[in-house]
């Protein structure tokens, strides 16, 4: 079955029976793409998932998650291969993630770990939860098949609710995060009531060229401050013997070894606002422009210092004067043009489709890197998807001594717990030559 609108038709250059099937939409999965979502809230009362700003790591975080999705793409791009919570490749790619979100992770620069270019030879090889049911970073993770449903959705809380027990009298609410790689959706757990989001995109058709909805929201319940009043009132009592100013303590912390500095940011209110508020790892470099997390243009703040909006579509954040006066609806009901478009090609909820994210980053290009600033330089950090150039004898029958060729150097490799995440980076001028 296939729908086609009076416009597809009329301005179709192709009016074969195959051209135009092609370009129609399935109602039916239009249909059961966003249901989930609107039965669950009339089930549940419903969690509001509001984002602020993004920080600096927010940007780094959302093109990590773009860069992961594209180097695992012979394995993210077939979802038969990743469709059951209990399969190894469901819990590795979810724990991937989750890091991402929370920043879980260590930066290393011995780039001899990095076995590049990636291909579907390659197995993702960091450790994760064996179970389908576990505590990450204060939250209960519940993996879940799917969440396109009410009672899938219905499934994941009862499971919820049976891991942490009977919930009277403890007074405390219980945050848990429902994921099905394809889809994310946050519950809030209490005695006397349970109050769910939308369900949310997570992994998506374009997720190698943009970040998803649900990772953005995902990120900010991470990395916000604002998120867990429960957390509030208890970093409010949090009490130190030694006074530590802000310099000292981001000294001691930066001399600190990566595993052992997440770790810290778990065991102290203190430690886990620096640690959110900076760029953990990365103290000598600053975020020059956000083109990922403020798209409308890259700037930390506007000059007026107002506010901005959240497109309740892609969640992405926009400053208010850079955008049109047609533009300025009402925070809840703002959806930025792209969106717009999309909705209108494509549905609210376009499903997931087994070779869909290379074709759309064939179709729609990849970002550029992130341009920041490293020992008062301007450098772009680029993603690396082949080995430095002295590591490749076949480009020494071009540029016999490499002296035209880029060098392709690695500074920075991204680890899960000792092992290669798949992710390596390197800085280079901002005006360089095309990467190879």
């Amino acid at each position: 079955m296939r729908r086609l609108s009076f416009n597809a038709i009329d301005e179709a250059s192709d009016l074969s029976i195959e051209a135009l099937l092609q370009n129609g939409s399935n109602p039916l999965l239009d249909i059961s793409a966003g249901q989930g979502s609107l039965q669950a809230e009339k089930e549940y009362e419903h969690l509001e998932t509001e984002i602020g700003q993004p920080s600096s790591p927010n940007e780094l975080q959302y093109r990590m998650f773009m860069d992961f999705v594209y180097q695992w793409r012979f394995f993210t791009d077939d979802s038969t291969t990743w469709k059951y919570p209990s399969s190894l490749l469901f819990r590795r790619l979810c724990n991937a993630f989750l890091r991402f979100a929370a920043w879980d992770l260590e930066i290393s620069s011995e780039w001899e770990i990095a076995k590049l270019p990636l291909g579907a030879e390659s197995y993702p090889a960091w450790d994760s939860h064996p179970a389908e049911v576990y505590w990450f970073h204060g939250f209960l993770v519940v993996l879940c098949e799917d969440l396109e449903t009410l009672s899938s959705i219905a499934t994941a809380v009862s499971r919820a609710r049976e891991s942490v027990g009977h919930l009277k009298g403890r007074g405390n609410e219980v945050n848990c995060i429902l994921i099905s790689l394809s889809d994310i959706a946050f519950v809030q757990l209490s005695a006397d009531k349970i109050r769910c989001s939308t369900v949310f995109p997570l992994l998506t058709n374009s997720s190698a060229t943009e970040c998803s909805a649900g990772f953005r929201i995902l990120t900010y319940f991470f990395t916000s401050p604002y998120v867990k009043e429960g957390e509030r009132n208890l970093a409010a009592r949090e009490v130190s013997s030694i006074a530590l100013p802000t310099e000292v303590l981001g000294m001691v912390l930066n001399a600190v070894a990566p595993y052992d500095m997440v770790s810290f940011a778990q065991a102290s209110f203190i430690v886990k606002n620096w640690y959110y508020s900076s760029l953990p790892q990365l103290p000598s470099m600053a975020i020059h422009h956000r083109d990922v997390s403020i798209p409308c243009c890259g700037r930390k703040a506007n000059r007026n210092r107002k506010e901005g909006v959240c497109c309740s579509d892609c969640y992405a954040w926009r400053h208010s004067e850079c955008l049109v006066p047609s533009d300025l609806t009402p925070e809840e009901c703002y959806i930025c043009s792209k969106c717009l478009i999309s909705r209108e090609q494509s549905g609210a909820r376009p499903k997931l489709r087994p070779g869909a994210i290379g074709l759309e980053n064939r179709r729609g290009g990849r970002p550029d890197g992130c341009r920041v600033t490293i020992w008062k330089q301007e450098k772009v950090l680029q993603l690396r998807v082949t080995s430095p150039a002295v590591m490749r004898p076949e480009l020494r029958l071009r540029d016999r001594d490499l002296t035209s060729t880029p060098p392709n150097q690695i500074d920075y490799v991204v680890l899960f717990g000792g092992s290669w995440s798949g992710l390596v980076y390197g800085l280079d001028d901002v005006h360089s030559e095309a990467r190879i």
